[in-house]
């Protein structure tokens, strides 16, 4: 294990990357900001810089540290916000996950996504929290209709915009050779599920899959910045 490998780059149509991720062993996170043209670079990075050295200083990382990391991210982006005025309306997303034995432990705000591939099967673990996907939960568009929906990129929750957040999280069981895939809508809002199951497929070798994938979202236009994670178990 331990091969997570990961890629962030700017989308076409952007000027400067909102998007940060790091790997430290066996956890991952990946952040998209939002909020103007410096405050969501400054919430994404503050959110992975605070995840991170919240998660290192622990001896082992469970389902609810994700959650505390998150939160405490969230609070720290909040102060932050509160005592600069050109900031505010900024925020991030963030997925955050943690391998241990045959647990993958995962916690997500947002719109950033984890996804496990077994087998030939894509499945999305998170659940979005935006516009698109409460519409997709109430039957009135389909999933392949998100891709084009004018508010697709609306959040209806994000880290650093209220003092009380709430934090999905879960844990799921996990087999060797399954492998792991976290993004940014950068990858996810243009490229369908078939798409990058196909990608998986592939090909083992987790740079290689992250490269085309990254190709692909450049070939439909990469409308977004966009941050792939890979690893296999």
């Amino acid at each position: 294990m331990n091969n997570f490998v990961g890629l962030s780059k700017i989308g076409l149509v952007r000027q400067r990357n909102e998007d940060r991720f790091f790997i430290d062993g066996n956890v991952c996170a990946v952040t998209d900001g939002m909020g103007g043209y410096s405050g969501g670079e400054i919430a994404s990075t503050y959110a992975v810089d605070e995840i991170r050295e919240y998660l290192a200083s622990l001896e082992t990382v469970g389902q609810q540290d994700l959650c505390d990391a998150i939160i405490h991210a969230n609070q720290r982006i909040v102060n932050r916000v509160a005592s600069e005025e050109r900031l505010a309306g900024m925020g991030t997303t963030a997925v955050v996950t943690a391998i241990k034995d045959n647990q993958l432990y995962w916690a997500s705000v947002g719109d950033s996504r984890l996804y496990v591939y077994r087998d030939g099967l894509l499945r999305q673990i998170t659940t979005d929290h935006s516009m698109v996907q409460e519409l997709l939960t109430a039957g009135e568009i389909t999933k392949d209709e998100m891709l084009s929906h004018p508010q697709r990129n609306l959040l209806t929750r994000a880290v650093g915009v209220d003092e009380v957040l709430e934090v999905d999280s879960g844990i799921e069981s996990i087999l060797p050779g399954d492998r792991i895939l976290l993004c940014t809508d950068g990858l996810s809002g243009y490229v369908t599920d078939d798409v990058i199951a196909s990608a998986l497929q592939s090909s083992d070798d987790n740079m290689m899959v992250v490269e085309s994938l990254m190709d692909t979202v450049y070939e439909v236009g990469a409308g977004d910045n966009v941050t792939i994670v890979v690893g296999t178990i």
